[in-house]
Parts: structure tokens; sequence; C-alpha cells
């Protein structure tokens, strides 16, 4: 009877190169000394306060994951516990991650809705057999590019959960595979709620923001204004970073990124049937070719709150004795607030010169922008200076606008309000 080698991983697979640590798990390259082949392995070091009865038990849920086979999920082949190590062998890397795409190369839309609709598709046979709450940050997902054709691969196996069983702490760092990275989690993650398809549908919706974008939707300064744009931001209007986005891709991502769960697509089936009614039926790999939005579909891509469809962001409010005298609507992402200039007949986008008498108004006086979503006021060097309340803005430095702010523009009062707030 043949022994085990102590020196292979669960008798068979003989560690070669190491691909990421975080903490008590490592990835490596290894052999399989039973097929002579090349695999991935995941080697996670049990800790102490953990029994091997418990990390069996953990590891059912990658077991489920385990018997899903599709051309878009990265193939199990085997796991099991090897001493004080779990072990999980897979397909081994290939391509490079969907990080370094969108780091390096330029993806157009036609490119960007291809890779999402693989991603639906790999999201899809999983919630199919009843596995949500995956991980899609982009540097967990594979991209192989062959000629002109991208085959995705989702690498997510379920290790996040599985390492939170065991009781693993993760570091803040973006690449640790316990982390939960507030820019690419749903609200209810971050907010303690259920985890179900709705989730992945909500993660697929981050995704094609920054496929199509290049940038995520919420970030902020800190971690935790990041959890409150994800939890309570309006969806940004991706015209906004790049040009002639067809309204009916607004209208998807308005959807998956619905707060409300109820709002958004129940599962990935329901999500890539809306995406290809405007594409082809394709096959893996292949592009698609994007057809023209239907008149019948724009009023249902309008959701409650689209600036696009309003062209109305902000306003701003002249107020006299408590009452509204006059309003200004912010029709563009930039607007100039200034005074007349009748000399080469220029009108800033917001004339205050009715209202300013005495001229402390400069004719460009200051910027109003919308960016993502948060608006900024910044001054443009103006005479006699842009104030919100109290603070006197720096020349030539944005400052945050909130709803309900007073925005002083030399001697002229206005109140700033956003349409969604102050409806």
């Amino acid at each position: 009877m043949s022994q085990r080698d102590p020196r292979l991983i669960g008798g068979v697979y003989r560690v070669g190169q190491v691909v990421t640590v975080s903490g008590i798990l490592t990835q490596y390259t290894a052999h399989n000394n039973n097929t002579n082949g090349v695999v991935g392995l995941v080697v996670i070091e049990l800790p102490p306060t953990v029994d091997v009865q418990r990390a069996r038990q953990l590891l059912q849920a990658v077991e489920r994951r385990r018997l899903v086979k599709s051309p878009s999920l990265l193939s199990i082949h085997d796991l099991g516990i090897d001493g004080r190590r779990a072990y999980i062998a897979t397909d081994p890397p290939r391509g490079l991650t969907l990080r370094q795409v969108l780091e390096n190369e330029t993806i157009d839309l036609r490119r960007a809705l291809g890779l999402a609709q693989q991603i639906g598709r790999g999201l899809a046979a999983l919630h199919e057999q009843g596995i949500a709450g995956m991980d899609l940050r982009p540097h967990l997902i594979t991209v192989e590019r062959e000629a002109s054709s991208d085959h995705v691969q989702l690498d997510d196996v379920g290790l996040r959960p599985l390492l939170g069983g065991l009781d693993y702490i993760p570091s803040q760092r973006t690449d640790d595979i316990g982390y939960l990275d507030p820019r690419y989690a749903p609200p209810e993650c971050l907010q303690g709620g259920p985890v179900g398809p709705w989730s992945d549908v909500y993660q697929w919706g981050l995704l094609v923001f920054e496929l199509v974008t290049g940038r995520v939707p919420y970030v902020g300064h800190t971690n935790a204004e990041t959890v409150d744009l994800q939890c309570t931001g309006p969806v940004p209007r991706m015209m906004l970073y790049k040009q002639d986005v067809p309204g009916w891709v607004q209208g998807i991502v308005d959807r998956a990124l619905a707060k409300n769960t109820a709002g958004r697509f129940a599962q990935a089936a329901d999500l890539l049937a809306a995406l290809e009614v405007f594409l082809p039926a394709v096959g893996d790999g292949d592009e698609p070719t994007i057809r023209a939005n239907p008149d019948t579909n724009r009023a249902a891509n309008k959701t409650p709150g689209d600036r696009t469809e309003e062209r109305v962001y902000a306003r701003l409010y002249y107020e006299q004795e408590g009452k509204t005298a006059q309003e200004f609507a912010m029709e563009e992402p930039n607007i100039i607030v200034g005074r007349h200039d009748p000399r080469r007949g220029l009108h800033p986008d917001i004339d205050l010169t009715a209202l300013d008498p005495k001229m402390t108004v400069s004719r460009l006086h200051a910027r109003i922008s919308y960016e993502g979503t948060l608006f900024y006021v910044e001054d443009l060097k103006s005479h006699n200076g842009t104030r919100i309340g109290e603070l006197t803005l720096t020349p030539k430095q944005k400052q945050l606008l909130q709803h309900g702010d007073v925005v002083q523009f030399g001697s002229v009062r206005l109140v700033f309000k956003v349409p969604e707030e102050s409806g």
C-alpha cells in the first residue's frame, strides 16, 4: 500500500509559485501528481480556534459551487482537509484580471457590453443552482483575449464567506480576499441585510458602470463616505463621463443599482434578458453588435429622479421674506454663475444681473459642477468672493455643496436644492 507523501497537499498537489497571500490564505500554482497537470491551489491554514469538523462544514458551500459548470466560471476539481489545512484545487489562472484590463486597455462600449454579458452568464449559471452572494471585484474576474474576442471567467469560489466562518479578520488592503471593499459591495452587505441573487445583480451593475465609463460610480474621500454613497446616493449619469452612452444602457444600470432590492432584476437571467433585447444572441467570446434604442423603450428606461430626462440637476432659489421670488435651474452638469457682459454679449448659465444692482457679482463669478453623485461649487477668482454659510471659499478650490446650503455670490444669497430631495 502506497503512503502519502507529506510534502504533497492532500497527498496529490505539489505547490509551486505563490500567486497571492491574504493572511491565513495562500493561492499557488501547483502540480497534480495524479494527472501531471498544473492546477490552481488555494491553501488555508486553519486558526487554532477552529476545529477540523467546523472547517469541513464550511467547505460544503464550496462543494456546491464545485458542481456548477460553465465556460464563464472557474472550475473546481477537488477540495478537502489535510491536517490543519483546507485546500481547494481549481483550473490554473489564465489571462489578465479585469482590474488589469480596466487599468491598461481602452474599452469601447461594444466591448464593455460583451464583457458584461459574459459576466451575467456566469452569474446566471450560479443562480440557476441556488448559489448567490459572489465576490465580483475586478481582480477576481479573468479576461482571456484571443484575436478580437474575450473570454470572461468568474474566479470567486466562495472564499470570503469561508474565511469569515474561519474567524479571519481581513486587512484593509483592497486585494485581500476577505476584505469587503465598499466600492464593489451592495448596500445590504454593508448594512448587514439578507444577501441573494439581487446582491450579485447590484455588483454586476457596478461593474457595467465601470466598464462603460472607466470609473466606479460610488467613491468618497473615506470608506465611511463611500458606504454612505453606496447606500443612499442616486445612480450617476454615465453620460457625464462617457459621451453617447445609449439611454437603454443607463436604464438597465439604474435598475441593477436600485437601492431597494425589490426594484432590481430578481436574478441574472432577468438582467440578461433585458440586455439581450438590445444585443443579438452571441456565443461565448463573441462581441455584441449594439442595436438602436427603440422609441418604445425610452419611457421604460426613465427612473424617478433621472436628471438626464428632466434636464434639471439642481436649482438655486432667491428668497424674499421667506418666500421664493425667483429660481434658477441647473440644466447642465457644469454651469457658470455670474453677471451679463453687455460689451461681449455674453450671458453666464445663471445670470444674477437683475438681482445685483450694486454689481457685486463678477462676470464669471463661480462654477457649480455635478460629479458622479456630488455637487461642488468653485469660486473663479471673483472680486467679492463666494460663501457657503459663513465659509468663504478659497478661489479655484472646489467645495462640497449640499442640499439646503445658502450660497452667497457677492451680495446675492441663494438657496441650493436638489430636486429629488426638495420634492
